[in-house]
């Protein structure tokens, strides 16, 4: 069973490639990841670039609901899980 794997992430790059590279590391499965991406004043966009994860990028933090609706479009997989970078 593949998911779409939503992560919202807040100039937190450390968390989130740690948390990527365990869904990754654990999984038999190719999930759908996508980053939604507030701010970025970080180098997160840049990493997500190089790896090949599909993400959305918001200049502002416009929060939980409005970044987790904002990919609601891309989603490819029947079910879906919200998951945060940093717990």
């Amino acid at each position: 069973m593949q998911f779409s794997i939503l992560i919202p992430t807040w100039n937190n790059r450390a968390y989130l490639q740690h948390c990527i590279d365990s869904i990754e590391k654990h999984s038999s499965f190719k999930h759908q990841i996508i980053v939604i991406v507030n701010e970025g004043a970080d180098d997160t966009i840049k990493w997500l670039q190089q790896n090949k994860i599909e993400y959305i990028h918001h200049p502002k933090n416009v929060g939980i609901c409005v970044g987790l609706n904002s990919v609601s479009k891309i989603i490819k997989k029947d079910y879906v899980v919200y998951l945060n970078d940093d717990m």
